[in-house]
């Protein structure tokens, strides 16, 4: 006599797979690999990856003519709604490794951008205070810190807080945004993200899927770095315009 099986039993072995399946996922959201940038850094396990399609949709407004180059998105888990608390968008430019003189031109370049003279610190300083007056940079790190605030009509201020991370292969750019009431509170956090950043130890994952990288055939055929890093600055300015506009309209 065949006994038939109990639903219940069914229910609670796909409840344990969908939970190890979910375990999983968070687990690999702990460190994120950049296929573009060729570079890996640890994301807190009170963050998350939001989806693409989410970020393309949030970040272009849903306008399919609007384009955001963007590595990746992130936010904390306990965020109620998805860019309403602490989230960070990473964008890549990769340009190659910059010399000295590059580098000090692109800090040139930011201050004009900016208005904001260029402030050099020290490793133990680098993100202690960052204030609205000047651009702070670790040499050492090869880290450039850009505050922004920004003041919305009925909505809480918002801190826009860009870390650019010169490494071998390009920048990566880091845009933090966090409401001002939690934002110190969140620095430390910010910067054991960035200084996770390292190209070492990748354990084949760049082999395992196809690099994105732009054609630059069909982009005119621009091949000078100089040009290239101007588009990436480009980049930078547009998402502090970016957040300024979508604060004014709220």
């Amino acid at each position: 006599m065949r006994v038939p099986r109990r639903p219940g039993r069914v229910v609670v072995a796909l409840a344990v797979l969908a939970g190890v399946a979910l375990l999983a996922t968070l687990a690999a959201a702990e460190t994120f690999v950049s296929f573009n940038g060729r570079f890996k850094f640890a994301c807190p396990d009170t963050w998350l990856q939001v989806d693409y399609t989410t970020a393309e949709y949030y970040l272009t407004r849903g306008d399919p003519e609007k384009e955001v180059d963007f590595e990746a998105v992130f936010s904390e888990k306990e965020t109620f709604a998805v860019f309403q608390g602490q989230y960070l968008v990473l964008t890549v430019d990769t340009v190659g490794e910059l010399s000295s003189e590059q580098v000090d031109s692109v800090l040139t370049d930011l201050s004009g951008e900016f208005g904001r003279p260029r402030r050099d610190v020290t490793p133990d300083s680098f993100l202690t205070a960052p204030d609205l007056e000047s651009i702070e940079f670790d040499s050492a790190n090869g880290l450039v810190s850009i505050r922004t605030d920004v003041a919305a009509n009925n909505a809480e201020t918002r801190v826009n807080l860009l870390i650019m991370k010169f490494y071998e292969h390009g920048i990566a750019n880091f845009y933090f945004y966090a409401p001002v009431a939690e934002f110190a509170a969140g620095l430390p956090t910010y910067h054991d993200m960035v200084l996770s950043l390292t190209t070492e130890d990748l354990d084949g994952s760049l082999e395992s899927e196809p690099v994105r990288v732009a054609d630059l055939e069909e982009a005119g055929g621009i091949t000078n770095t100089y040009l290239m890093l101007f588009g990436g600055l480009f980049v930078i300015v547009l998402f502090v315009l970016i957040v300024r506009i979508r604060a004014r309209r709220q």
